[in-house]
């Protein structure tokens, strides 16, 4: 173990220096460096001795127990190593070798099943000494990090313009797909803008007030929006009288556009535009406001969400997001679109925090409320995908007659099941429902069409409705849902990889790791067996490569308990004429025999990892990043919330809402880490 701290030898440690400038900024003083180093080597050796200390007492001998058998002494398997050569404090400074192991241990993958594991008092004890020693987290102080100017998503554009205008405008068609990133269309850092995009933008702008202002009813009148735009009579003929009333109506179009008040300078050349356009040879009143709102459109403070902060460069500064800033998180969390009256009423009076649950169960009760549905679960659960997906039909159900396969699998039944599993998710929030029900419910939202697809008995007609399930029913929850098997399979079979893979990152992560370079596919491997193999045999012989077993250790049993459902979802009991099995054990060292023990497994053995994973999908969703490391008292908070009230959604969502991530934030760029202190 490392020594005490002496000036010679630690002086011009990186850490000394980032303690030095961070903590005490007149270092910079010549005459006072050797006092404040000093002092400051004092207060580190002061620091570092209780991490000594509580590494000794508290993490090593759990180390020691349970992980030196495989990753000490010149073992590192995994390439995961917990011997320490050097100093303790350089090797704790390995975030990214620590968050493999914090991330392992909470998720019950180590040590791994076959060995002795740790209780859960000791794992938990473990787990915080990484988070206080390693990951430097106080939970009292929490990092909420920083968040990218986000820009308005499609989805987001066009719901923001439908309720800005009431024009329900075809963005579709206007703009290119979104990039996404961890899974979300609302991340800020790949929401990105082009020259061509900035072009559409303009574009957009301008046929969107076309619509609003100029576009007639049936019988020839103007709309009730350019009704409502000259509520007050058309202006008199006079450049001040008609400045006036473009000020007027350009503040009250660009408050709400920029989802803000806006500033007297940006509201004067908004209405200075206007007026020279108004001055223009054959430009009337009438198009001359429609260049002023055309340009509030096309605007950055429209186009982009901002949020405004007293010192935006300094990442070590912390604060709460203005009311303003909380009302757009939360309206385009709930609702992918601008706050509404109330609440910029709300922020403009200062009282936005302290009726924040008021505010949610409001926008829980709103039509709005639909919007959420396909722009989460849409994305969370990939039934925006299931419509879109290319599968062969005819191969899978084994008829050469095309028509034929698609009186049994058409477009009818894919709506069907996008509709089925986002009619759960809303029902759950429109019930407050529990989060376990996506998992086991015994019940499910079906019409005709796709109950005969699945063959169960007794339901009629195109509408979709709830059906209780029989007690013997192949159907149980979100897994047995056509959407999860269509989109997790291939087009002519099923993927027990992709299955296994979505479950771990969508159910119970972490996610396995990326494939290693230059690993041929299944289909590539066939050739080494016969083509009667089951899916079973297949996937053996591919997890014998020893560069693929030990992710795909964790990945197959999920995706094989699956395999009684075909790539189209369809029950089968036999593949090639062999009855399927369906039995194996996960990586976390639970059996099962099919997939109703698996379900089982993931509500109840494994309840805290769907809790934890589902809440940093939500937390994802709503900030527009990805979740770290430092998020962890605020994605731990709210798992302790939802084990109290039974995993109720609407616990999640109000737990997203009051968040530190959701209500704080810091400047742009890294902190600096806080000295090693004791927890």
């Amino acid at each position: 173990m490392p020594g005490p701290i002496h000036c010679r030898s630690h002086a011009k440690s990186p850490f000394v220096g980032r303690f030095i400038r961070n903590r005490l900024p007149c270092y910079r003083t010549r005459a006072m460096v050797p006092l404040v180093v000093a002092g400051c080597l004092l207060t580190i050796q002061t620091c570092v001795h209780a991490v000594e200390e509580s590494y000794q007492t508290v993490a090593r001998p759990l180390l020691e127990k349970h992980c030196f058998d495989c990753h000490a002494n010149g073992a590192d398997e995994g390439g995961v190593s917990l011997d320490f050569e050097g100093e303790l404090d350089a090797h704790l400074d390995d975030l990214n070798h620590w968050k493999r192991v914090w991330k392992n241990l909470r998720s019950h993958l180590m040590p791994p099943a076959s060995a002795t594991q740790p209780s859960d008092q000791d794992r938990a004890a473990l787990a915080s000494w990484i988070e206080a020693h390693v990951f430097r987290i106080d939970a009292e102080h929490p990092d909420p990090g920083r968040v990218t100017v986000r820009r308005l998503n499609r989805e987001e554009y066009r719901n923001t313009i439908e309720d800005l205008f009431g024009v329900d405008y075809d963005v579709r068609d206007s703009f290119p797909p979104d990039d996404s990133g961890y899974g979300f269309d609302t991340i800020g850092d790949v929401l990105s803008v082009s020259p061509l995009l900035t072009e559409k933008y303009v574009k957009a702008a301008t046929e969107i007030v076309d619509e609003w202002m100029f576009q007639e009813d049936g019988s020839g009148n103007r709309s009730k929006e350019y009704r409502r735009l000259f509520a007050q009579g058309y202006p008199a003929d006079d450049h001040q009288v008609r400045d006036e009333y473009a000020r007027r109506v350009l503040r009250d179009v660009a408050d709400r556009a920029f989802r803000r008040p806006v500033d007297e300078e940006t509201l004067q050349r908004l209405v200075e535009m206007v007026h020279f356009a108004d001055q223009l040879e054959g430009v009337d009143f009438e198009h001359a406001m429609a260049h002023g709102i055309v340009a509030v459109l096309a605007s950055p403070r429209f186009i982009f969400r901002t949020e405004l902060q007293p010192q935006p460069d300094d990442p070590s500064v912390i604060h709460p997001i203005d009311d303003y800033a909380l009302a757009s998180r939360l309206s385009y969390f709930l609702w992918s679109s601008l706050p509404d009256q109330p609440l910029r009423d709300a922020a403009a009076k200062g009282e936005l925090r302290e009726r924040l649950g008021e505010h949610v169960e409001r926008m829980l009760a709103d039509e709005r409320r639909q919007r959420f549905v396909p722009g989460f679960a849409g994305q969370w659960l990939r039934t925006r995908d299931v419509e879109g997906i290319a599968m062969d039909a005819r191969r899978v159900l084994g008829i050469r007659n095309s028509n034929e396969a698609n009186k049994i699998f058409n477009r009818n039944v894919r709506r069907a099941m996008r509709q089925e599993t986002e009619m759960l998710f809303a029902n759950l929030v429109e019930t407050n429902g529990s989060l376990l029900d996506i998992l086991d419910a015994d019940y499910s939202f079906l019409n005709e069409s796709l109950a005969n697809f699945y063959g169960i008995p007794g339901v009629e007609g195109r509408e979709m409705r709830r059906v209780d399930l029989p007690s013997d029913s192949h159907r149980r929850g979100f897994l047995t849902h056509g959407t999860f098997l269509l989109v997790t399979s291939n087009p002519t079979r099923t993927s027990p990889v992709k299955r296994g893979l979505f479950v771990l990152e969508n159910l119970l992560g972490p996610p396995a790791p990326p494939p290693p370079p230059d690993v041929p596919p299944l289909e590539d491997r066939r050739g080494r067996g016969t083509s009667t193999e089951t899916m079973r045999e297949q996937m053996v012989r591919h997890r014998a490569d020893p560069l693929c077993s030990s992710c795909h250790a964790r990945m197959d049993p999920i995706g094989l308990a699956l395999e009684h459902y075909n790539a189209l979802g369809q029950w089968r009991d036999d593949q090639n004429g062999e009855p399927i099995d369906a039995s194996g054990i996960l990586a976390t060292g639970e059996p099962f025999q099919d997939a109703h023990d698996l379900i089982d497994i993931l509500a109840n053995d494994r309840r805290q990892d769907y809790y934890r994973c589902v809440t940093e999908k939500m937390l994802t969703y709503a900030l527009g990043r990805g979740i770290e490391y430092y998020d962890a008292p605020a994605v731990d908070k709210i798992v302790a919330e939802l084990n109290k009230d039974e995993g109720n959604i609407r616990t999640l969502i109000e737990g997203v809402v009051l968040s530190a991530p959701f209500q704080l934030r810091r400047g742009d760029g890294e902190p600096q880490p806080p000295s090693r202190r004791n927890p």
